[in-house]
């Protein structure tokens, strides 16, 4: 029997002892029976705590611990369902001591009258049978383990965490090495980086970090024989380590490697420590230590120290292999990640294993082989494994075999599995273990959210809080163990890095599953997860009474929850559902519902019943929802998922909550903002709305927003309804977050200042708002300036629509020299920007839009170039009054913008000037608008322009457009053009009727793909357009001159043509061209001379037609369109369909 077995009993029984000692009070004249219970479950878990560590392989002893799981099971819903009615009867306790006759009655009426004496003895007897009949089954079990002799099987039994991995060495190098050229002088370089020789260190550590099977030995091997490598270090050192680390052994095991050294026979570490410094006397080395699993940083010092107390020489190398990030943490190396192969990375490994160096693929194999390399996810262990597999395999119907066994019963895997297993063995709990496994109940390659799963396994009793931390934090730990363990794979980060989703590695998901249903081999254990993907088949009653979690995604009409006694968790998500199913108010031990990809609307007002619910998630339909009034009886509630929707009243009683995205102020008693108060672990992000209804200062002080330091995130908004005065200054005077705050949103706001916490004067004791990194100011009209506290985390900074903002303070930009994000939107009184904005070293985003009296961006600093800019978005827009944007700033960015849009500056002086400073230094621009600004001209000369990077393109050139100039700016954007001929993919091109050609730069354009001309004055297409290879979308807006379009030949790659607002006669037969293209449209085009009527749409390969405002087509054949609606035979005018 393996150790996984044990986990989930004693995590059970775990929980039970833990009931017994915190609710005993629930069991007032019970105590005898309890106490002997407790003391029976003591007892087992002793056993279990030795069964946890061996590897047991008696039939008897398995069979006692399936009895001894489902006698826990019994034990604990028992205790589940007595603790479930005392919350019952507490939480409505609330209501006498303080009723609501608006709500006293509506709320009762939905409950079943179950508190008079005779019930609650009648309960009270069943609970004291209940007890005694499971003291009698636990004594049974204990007296099974005394019979089978346990404490003497569990004494001979081999420690289930036994070093099992093979032995490395430096000196076999495998043949196949693929994928990994590019990792190999990375870790080269991080080995041999050179330091001024004060300053050379003894050991240069790199930690080479990734699951088991990914490579990291034999990319190692690859990196020490690299002749640079070679060169630098005098002898190399190669410990196998795995999981054992004793650094005497790790010494002896150095010593080993020297021939005239003879480590076994040297017992004391000092002894042993003198013979390995006469080893490495004047040596430089490179040590080697593979598989690393030590986790004990005494043992790591005390290691390191020795080593370095036998070390003579500077310069010496440390590389260490590791399944673990906190491995790699502990030794402060220099850290590399290793990822996963690509898929065809993965297919040349098995077609090298399968067939020899010049054998011929077949086609029909290479694609079966293909899809077997995808179900590899990376790993080049199980691309060699099944690769040596398919050697043997020589019928294309062996391959399809293992294409739909790849890598489960396949030859091999009980290899891939033992080497993973190692992983699973040394996590640190049995907890751990129960949550590694329940990841497994999620399809292959799903999401795993993480809040949301530590949630579940919150609900199914796998997280025990204990003084330090609560369930969530427990939970969270356990996320980053798995996740550094390499057991879950990072899949996505939010803005600040912090990890919300995750993958399982197939062959990482097919070991927890077999975790999961080890007990399960024959079928004698109960099925206690299930995740359902279509509705298939009615869940019979025998295996619905057990489970603990169901995730339903389709329908439930076949489905009766009051079946399910034991449910824990569950999840619907459908959107065929509209109605929560009335048989779930009778899942008493329900922890966790979510129905937030559902359509119900609306919960019923039973789901007060839900006494030990702990995570709520609501639908996604929001505006007309609405939420029970009895949800203030859950009072075990932690985490309420909800949006833009109207709590009931007495939301504060929920005193427990950690998650209330929103909170609406109201105006009856029971809604106000001191509901908030009593919130005190609210965490992560809360939106309070219609603060116009709170009155002053004094009222926004009940909400005890100061108090609530686990907050990362308010937002604050006031509405536009208010009959009264509005007191906007006090009330936000009292809203003064927590220190930890990290983003702050204000909304709505009239007040003319910003309160004195975010303006940084005297706050008492209260610690100012060091943590903020970003703050967001929306319409907030009546404020005239902007002076905030010295934040020195400040990251981004978002104004928008300020319609008195005049300045920002005069410090601004020099007091907050982290921002990276500074983005001004519609502020129409703002003037100028204060000095300094080029000091901002970390801005990477400036936005500045709608500005229409802004004339200045503020004097550049004296730095005199000392600042290095890492700006890559640049966009300043509509702000018709500013006269220049300094060469100071330009220069700073230029090397490293990515993004510049200057639109609609019909007062830019200097324009010239700073197209030719970016054409020459930008050569990481990626997208160039200039639309509505004046003088498109160079400043000098345009041969050395340098835009290879540049993808997007969009040129104005009517703005002040003369004869005079034309020249300067067919040469600017010519030179703009030949700048980016190979890299740009889209143009958009306006001019004026009186520029009557195009540039010619744009036929050596080889990238092109889309390209929009407008208001341009030719006459006809030249036919260079056949050059444009690459081209497949042409729009021509406005172009009312053109009477010739090119050859169909020159068209040939086109696939989108649009022609808008053309008015003159024109000899174009634009039949010639409709065969061509997927999508055609016509807008506004007048008197086509010769397009009279279109050919039949079948005939066309057509996905998309459009006619609108064009005349003179008095017949169409056009029988259907491209999502086959019918069309009219005969028609004068466009028919609604093709619109």
């Amino acid at each position: 029997m393996e150790a996984v077995a044990t986990a989930g009993v004693e995590v059970l029984v775990q929980n039970l002892i833990n009931f017994l000692k915190e609710e005993y009070s629930l069991l007032r004249g019970l105590e005898e029976d309890a106490g002997k219970l407790q003391e029976t479950l003591e007892m087992v878990q002793a056993y279990l705590s030795g069964a946890e560590t061996k590897s047991i392989t008696d039939d008897a002893v398995k069979m006692w611990l399936r009895k001894l799981e489902a006698v826990a099971f019994d034990a604990y819903y028992v205790l589940d369902e007595l603790n479930y009615h005392f919350v019952y009867k507490k939480a409505r306790k609330m209501d006498a001591l303080n009723p609501n006759p608006k709500l006293k009655n509506k709320v009762l009426s939905c409950f079943s009258s179950c508190s008079s004496s005779s019930t609650r003895f009648s309960r009270r007897s069943k609970m004291a049978h209940a007890i005694k009949h499971i003291n009698a089954d636990f004594e049974s079990v204990n007296k099974k383990a005394t019979n089978l002799g346990l404490q003497l099987i569990l004494a001979n039994s081999l420690p289930a965490v036994a070093d099992t991995s093979d032995e490395t060495d430096s000196l076999s190098l495998d043949p196949i090495f693929i994928g990994r050229d590019d990792d190999v002088p990375i870790l080269v370089d991080m080995l041999t980086q050179t330091h001024p020789e004060e300053d050379k260190p003894m050991f240069s550590i790199v930690a080479l970090v990734g699951m088991g099977g990914m490579g990291k030995t034999t990319l190692t091997k690859k990196v020490i024989h690299h002749e640079r490598v070679k060169a630098r270090f005098g002898s190399l050192l190669w410990v196998h380590v795995s999981q054992t680390f004793d650094p005497i052994i790790l010494f002896k095991k150095i010593l080993s490697t020297f021939p005239s050294q003879g480590g076994d026979e040297c017992q004391s570490k000092e002894a042993i420590l003198r013979k390995l410094q006469d080893a490495l006397k004047e040596k430089t080395y490179l040590l080697v230590l593979d598989d690393v699993w030590n986790e004990d940083v005494p043992k790591w010092e005390d290691f390191i120290n020795s080593m370095s107390g036998v070390t003579s020489t500077m310069g010496n190398g440390i590389i260490i292999t590791t399944r673990s990030q906190k491995v790699a943490s502990i030794v402060n190396p220099l850290q590399y990640t290793l990822r996963g192969l690509s898929d065809d990375d993965c297919w040349s490994i098995i077609r090298e294993k399968a067939f020899d160096g010049n054998e011929e693929v077949p086609p029909q194999f290479e694609i079966i082989g293909k899809k077997i390399a995808e179900a590899c996810r990376g790993l080049p262990l199980a691309a060699n494994v099944v690769g040596g597999v398919l050697r043997r395999c020589k019928s294309e119907e062996e391959w399809h075999s293992i294409s739909i066994n790849c890598l489960t019963d396949a030859e091999g895997a009980e290899r891939i599995k033992k080497i993973l297993k190692l992983s699973y063995n040394y996590l640190p709990s049995p907890s751990l273990k129960k949550c590694f496994a329940y990841c497994s109940i999620f399809p292959k390659g799903d999401w795993i959210i993480k809040h949301r799963v530590i949630e579940q396994w919150m609900a199914e009793g796998f997280l025990q809080p204990d003084k330090r931390n609560e369930m969530e934090d427990v939970g969270n730990k356990f996320f980053n163990v798995l996740l550094h363990n390499s057991l879950l794979q990072v899949a996505w980060r939010d803005e600040y890095g912090n990890v919300e989703g995750c993958v399982m590695h197939d062959l990482v998901h097919d070991l927890a599953s077999s975790v999961l249903s080890n007990n399960n081999a024959d079928g004698s254990t109960p099925i206690r997860y299930m995740f359902l993907e279509v509705e298939s088949s009615h869940i019979s009653k025998e295996v619905a009474k057990q489970l603990r979690t169901l995730i339903l995604k389709s329908g439930t009409s076949n489905t009766t929850f009051s079946d399910f006694q034991c449910l824990h968790n569950l999840t619907l998500d459908d959107d065929n559902i509209t109605e929560l199913s009335n048989s779930i108010r009778e899942l008493i031990h329900l922890r966790y519902l979510d129905i937030s990809n559902t359509c119900i609307k609306d919960l019923p007002e039973w789901i007060g019943e839900l006494s030990h619910l702990q995570t709520l998630r609501l639908s996604r339909v929001s505006s007309s929802q609405k939420l029970a009034n009895t949800l203030k009886y859950l009072v075990n509630l932690r985490h309420l998922y909800i949006k833009d929707v109207e709590l009931p009243a007495e939301i504060g009683r929920l005193t427990s909550l950690q998650t209330l995205p929103c909170f609406k102020v109201g105006e009856e008693k029971g809604y106000h903002i001191e509901e908030l108060g009593n919130l005190k672990n609210l965490k992560e992000k809360l939106v309070i709305t219609n603060l116009e209804r709170v009155c002053d200062k004094e009222e926004a002080l009940k909400a005890n927003i100061l108090q609530k330091q686990h907050l990362s995130e308010l937002q604050f908004e006031w509405g536009l309804d208010c009959w009264g005065e509005r007191n906007d200054e006090s009330v936000l005077e009292g809203l003064k977050p927590h220190a930890n705050l990290k983003e702050l949103s204000i909304d709505g706001y009239k007040g003319i200042k910003f309160p004195t916490w975010l303006r940084g004067e005297p706050q008492g004791s209260c610690l100012p708002l060091h943590n903020l990194i970003q703050i967001k100011l929306e319409s907030c009209s009546e404020c005239e300036e902007i002076t905030l506290d010295h934040l020195p985390n400040l990251r981004s900074l978002f104004i928008r629509e300020l319609k008195s903002l005049k300045c920002l303070s005069k410090m601004f930009f020099y007091n907050h020299r982290k921002l990276s994000y500074l983005d001004i939107c519609y502020c129409d009184m703002l003037e100028a920007l204060p000095d300094g904005l080029d000091t901002l070293n970390s801005l990477k985003g400036l936005r500045i839009v709608g500005c229409g009296n802004l004339k200045s961006m503020g004097n550049p600093s004296c730095g005199g170039g000392e600042n290095q800019g890492i700006l890559r978005e640049l966009r300043i827009s509509n702000c018709g009054e500013l006269m220049e944007l300094p060469r100071q700033m330009l220069e700073l960015w230029g090397p490293t913008i990515e993004e510049l849009e200057l639109e609609g500056l019909r007062s830019l002086k200097n324009l010239p000037m700073l197209v030719d400073c970016m054409a020459k230094s930008s050569t990481r621009l990626t997208t160039l608008i200039i639309m509505g600004v004046p003088k498109l001209m160079p400043a000098g000369s345009v041969e050395s322009w340098n835009l290879g990077s540049l993808k997007t393109l969009m040129i104005d050139v009517s703005e002040e457009w003369s004869r005079e100039n034309c020249v300067g700016i067919n040469e600017t954007v010519n030179g703009i053009l030949e700048g980016c001929c190979n890299s740009l993919e889209w143009l958009i091109l306006r001019g004026v009727e009186n520029w009557e050609w195009l540039p010619q730069s744009i036929q050596r354009l080889t990238s092109l793909y889309w390209l929009e001309l407008k208001n341009i004055g030719i006459e006809e297409l030249p036919q260079w357009f056949g050059n444009l290879s690459a081209l497949k979308m042409l729009d021509l807006y406005g172009c009312t001159k053109l009477r010739c379009l090119p050859s169909v030949d020159a068209f040939k790659p086109l696939t989108k043509l649009t022609i808008v607002e053309r008015s003159r006669e024109t000899g174009v037969d634009i039949n010639r061209y409709i065969a061509r293209v997927l999508q055609l449209t016509f807008r506004g085009v007048k008197n086509w001379s010769k397009l009279t009527c279109l050919p039949s749409v079948d005939a066309l390969k057509l996905e998309w037609l459009g006619i609108v405002d064009t005349i003179a087509i008095s017949k169409s054949r056009a029988s259907t369109t491209a999502n086959n609606e019918s069309a009219p035979s005969d028609w004068s005018e466009p028919a609604p369909w093709l619109v």
